[in-house]
């Protein structure tokens, strides 16, 4: 929280010798570039507590954490995209085993056509043939 007192002109709605709690960002802008009252050359206002720099360091900073934000967020959509990559691989990678099993059993059964066929009909063709179905 900034607070600013208003020492010469009218500034806003306020009087000289006003102190301003929280004050917003135009006033804590003319306070720190140290604008002067045209006609008398002094300062029209002052920061009495709060950062000095105004809110100028306080927007670098709000820069800098917004760009590490941004940062962050695109490594996590390209963690999640490698991770989704590696179950999808871990997923068909089980898929295969299945099929393999699957055509095993279809060899041994002697079923015409199995190196063709998917899971699904290779699970129709065995429980056809007489095995269980499940490529054990």
């Amino acid at each position: 929280m900034t607070i600013v007192r208003i020492l010469n002109g009218y500034v806003g709605g306020w009087a000289p010798g006003d102190i301003v709690k929280d004050a917003p960002e135009g006033l804590i802008e003319i306070a720190r570039d140290g604008v002067k009252n045209l006609a008398t050359g002094e300062l029209i206002a002052e920061i009495i507590e709060g950062d000095s720099n105004g809110s100028g360091d306080t927007s670098e900073r709000e820069q800098q954490l917004q760009i590490e934000l941004n940062e962050s967020k695109n490594r996590e959509a390209e963690l999640l995209a490698q991770i989704a990559e590696l179950q999808s691989k871990s997923d068909n990678g089980e898929a295969d085993d299945e099929v393999k099993e699957l055509k095993a059993t279809a060899k041994e059964l002697k079923i015409p056509g199995y190196t063709k066929m998917d899971a699904e009909e290779l699970k129709k063709a065995i429980s056809a043939a007489g095995g269980d179905g499940d490529g054990k």
